[in-house]
């Protein structure tokens, strides 16, 4: 992404997730060219979502995909946003159907997220596999007008169709995200709805817009303490301190400026201290905007969130203002905060190492697999 390319996984702040499949190899099915609508919501609405058209089989998965993928690409229409294209792939293992995970990659989310690490252990365990990829960025509503909450539409939306219109086969529905990905997975959950259906989340290395207006603002807020002693899901995990400030480079560049470019506010990050309006408007789209708009009852959804605890830059204090919403097992089914030590790079919370002394990868892939049961 322009923002979040700062955010990306175990390379450096400005990269898109590095190691990514290079596996193709997909064929085509026919399937319904227009989603019906979504069926009524009864908890936890939200939103309302947009619809998912011109669903069309492609003959072959573009380079990043599984192999043994079937691949479609459609257009995904939200209110307040440009029409946008998307890449969808499903893959079903042999066998009887345990679930399905939906991976969002970070950034753009232009890159299919879902490296062997993770595809592997995933498939042999019996869950069939979606990824999928923007064809721009999903946070840029294309229009003169910028909110990264209302363009968050857009994967909460295809989300909910995989589920009701390719995924069909049973079995459980969860979500795997990793920075901006976690980011668009968690606005699904808060803002549109998506804790009516999804049994458990993995959040890998944010949600990077928790709050936009700590991350955009100058002066800069103070480092924020995650895991602060006491802090639910924490499991007594050893606290550290993180900016929620997007970085800046020295010449301009750096993750503040693409949230800039995505917000609509070229003051993000900046030198001049940032107006009021401004510091009011990143609030208002952030995933926890202070109002009673966005939803943190999930009682019927588990969650996993993984941080890299180096401080180098903001996911983990911006993931773990999401995070601090959370404060009974009454809110929520299940739910573990997860500090990552000798992460590759800023975000790389897959090279790493957990408590357990586990790898990262490793981790994630058992807590998934563990909670990815039917629990709606």
């Amino acid at each position: 992404m322009t923002k979040d390319k700062l955010l990306e996984r175990s390379i450096p702040i400005v990269v898109l997730l590095a190691g990514l499949l290079s596996l193709s190899a997909c064929g085509g099915v026919s399937q319904t060219a227009t989603t019906p609508p979504p069926p009524p919501c009864t908890t936890n609405c939200g939103a309302s979502l947009g619809s998912v058209t011109n669903a069309a089989a492609l003959s072959a998965c573009p380079t990043g995909y599984a192999t043994g993928m079937n691949c479609w690409q459609a257009t995904v229409v939200c209110p307040n946003t440009a029409d946008l294209t998307v890449t969808y792939g499903y893959m079903a293992p042999l066998g009887t159907i345990k679930g399905t995970i939906f991976f969002h990659g970070g950034g753009a989310g232009d890159v299919p997220l879902g490296i062997p690490k993770f595809i592997d252990p995933y498939t042999q365990a019996g869950y069939a596999l979606v990824q999928m990829a923007w064809a721009s960025s999903w946070e840029d509503t294309g229009l003169t007008t910028k909110d990264v909450g209302v363009s968050a539409c857009r994967p909460a939306t295809l989300m909910n169709y995989i589920f009701q219109q390719v995924a069909t086969s049973g079995g459980a529905k969860c979500a795997q995200g990793f920075s901006a990905g976690s980011a668009a997975v968690a606005y699904a959950l808060s803002w549109y709805g998506a804790s009516s259906y999804l049994d458990n989340v993995e959040l890998l290395s944010g949600p990077v817009f928790s709050d936009i207006e700590q991350g955009c603002k100058v002066p800069s807020p103070a480092p924020l303490n995650v895991c602060a002693p006491g802090q639910f899901g924490c499991m007594g995990a050893t606290p550290f301190l993180d900016s929620p400030s997007y970085n800046t480079g020295p010449d301009g560049s750096g993750t503040a400026t693409g949230v800039g470019n995505i917000t609509g506010d070229a003051s993000c990050g900046g030198l001049a201290t940032t107006s009021a309006q401004s510091n009011a408007n990143w609030k208002a789209m952030s995933i926890v905007n202070g109002t009673t708009t966005p939803s943190f009852s999930y009682p019927k959804t588990s969650m996993a969130g993984w941080v890299c605890s180096n401080g180098l830059n903001p996911s983990a204090a911006q993931g773990n203002i999401f995070y601090q919403q959370f404060t009974s097992t009454a809110q929520i089914a299940d739910f573990s905060l997860n500090p990552v030590a000798n992460c590759t790079g800023a975000e790389g919370v897959d090279t790493g190492t957990v408590s357990s002394g586990e790898s990262g990868a490793l981790a994630i892939s058992n807590d998934m697999i563990a909670h990815c049961i039917v629990r709606h």
